[in-house]
């Protein structure tokens, strides 16, 4: 650039920072639009452009310029550290795994944007980085629940449950109302066949979130291995009245209903178990054990 040329881009580049700072979000567009194209290489122009478009709800353009940011300068954090993000928040996590990686392996060091890596690689499950990400966020912020999380969850898929217990025990201890991990701790008791630990989160997670059909069905479940018939009805009435269509919660329903002594609504439900999965040889079988027990009575 010649000297006139660079004193116009330093006063665009100004201004443009200048309406940012009092909120004037069209200003400050045309003001780093103009600057780049003095400099069309300057990436704090380009990062500052990128997040006004992006708070703009422009944000097939605010990824163009954050790209052009990592082109520019491929070691910059903050371009990396912006692209990823908003891969993430626009679901396309593979590509903020790509982006995030990086911004990590170059020494970024933002606890939110590791939370952020760790997350998008969950979605993807890519286990390596979230330990990796979740790792180095524990080292800046052992309280980071949502990283004790992360790993526990990473743990469970992997069946390396002694470690995700732990890691989501400490989750519960900072965070007790953190659904995700009462459920994970939930999941690896029930996969274990441990039911009154499996009962007892989910019965936890429910209090803090009522609709969840898929937990009322494992915390019903849970409740009938145990026994306890009758705390095991309602929840699988409720759930039968969320999920209609599904022959599980009919025939489980159907079950605690026949051990309950209620032998004649357990018929009914075994009939609709079988009109929506004919071939459910359980229904068939329990249907047999309910009809006999009708003759004997």
């Amino acid at each position: 650039m010649s000297d006139h040329d660079d004193e116009d881009f330093e006063s665009l580049y100004q201004r443009g920072l200048r309406f940012r700072q009092f909120g004037e979000t069209a200003a400050a567009i045309d003001a780093f639009r103009s600057a780049l194209q003095i400099n069309p290489d300057h990436v704090e122009s380009l990062v500052a452009l990128g997040n006004l478009l992006e708070e703009d709800w422009k944000l097939d353009e605010a990824r163009s310029q954050y790209s052009r940011a990592v082109e520019v300068d491929p070691e910059a954090l903050l371009p990396r550290q912006y692209l990823g993000r908003l891969e993430s928040s626009t679901g396309h996590f593979e590509e903020a795994v790509k982006a995030l990686k990086t911004y990590q392996e170059l020494g970024g060091e933002d606890v939110e944007t590791l939370l952020t890596l760790a997350e998008a690689a969950s979605k993807v499950n890519d286990c390596k980085t979230v330990l990796k990400a979740t790792k180095a966020v524990l080292d800046l912020d052992d309280s980071a629940y949502k990283a004790w999380e992360l790993r526990g969850i990473c743990y469970a898929h992997t069946e390396k449950y002694n470690e995700a217990c732990i890691c989501l025990n400490m989750a519960i201890d900072l965070h007790p109302s953190s659904i995700e991990a009462l459920n994970a701790v939930g999941d690896v008791c029930y996969q274990n066949e441990n039911y009154h630990c499996s009962s007892e989160f989910f019965e936890s997670s429910l209090k803090v979130r009522s609709e969840q059909p898929d937990i009322m069905f494992k915390y019903a479940t849970s409740l009938w291995f145990l026994d306890r018939w009758s705390e095991a009805v309602p929840l699988f009435e409720k759930y039968t009245s969320l999920r209609p269509e599904d022959a599980r919660g009919w025939n489980n329903l159907g079950v605690v209903l026949r051990e309950k002594g209620d032998v004649k609504r357990s018929v009914e439900c075994y009939r609709k178990a079988l009109e929506l999965n004919p071939n459910m040889e359980v229904v068939k079988s329990n249907m047999e054990t309910a009809m006999n027990m009708q003759v004997l009575t």
